[in-house]
């Protein structure tokens, strides 16, 4: 049985910059199926053809005044609406953020929707959103 990876060992980059203070993000891959059944199938269950694929995902993030050379806060990509981008979802060691060797995926996507919460006397949020274009691919090697 492996090992489970826990949350707080994926991130998300967007241009090459990790999304700082991150406190969630997600990514959700699917198939766009066509019932291809005929005449021809047996009994009463339908044969499906998978006729192309789609990817999006997701990710919040404390709202912090000061990013570095390698990470992006959310104010920084509100600029990116509407925008192409290079997604990576990184598996990292933990705090130091290095990137392991298991594997990440990376694509191109549009930066579709960005949130700012900000309630008064806790600390403020954002969320962003974005919708895969072109193909998301696994890559297998990774700098430690």
């Amino acid at each position: 049985m492996g090992t489970a990876i826990k949350g707080q060992n994926l991130r998300v980059s967007i241009n090459g910059k990790y999304l700082c203070s991150s406190t969630t993000c997600s990514l959700h891959i699917s198939a766009q199926l066509e019932d291809s059944s005929t005449k021809d199938s047996t009994g009463n269950w339908q044969q499906q053809e998978c006729v192309g694929k789609a990817w999006d995902g997701s990710a919040e993030c404390l709202m912090v005044m000061d990013p570095t050379e390698t990470a992006a806060c959310g104010i920084d990509i509100a600029a990116l609406v509407g925008e192409e981008a290079d997604i990576t979802f990184d598996i990292t060691s933990g705090a130091q953020n290095r990137v392991l060797s298991q594997g990440l995926y990376q694509g191109k996507a549009i930066i579709n929707d960005f949130n700012c919460d900000a309630p008064n006397k806790a600390n403020s949020k954002c969320s962003i959103q974005f919708t895969g274009n072109g193909a998301l691919e696994k890559v297998t090697s990774g700098a430690e």
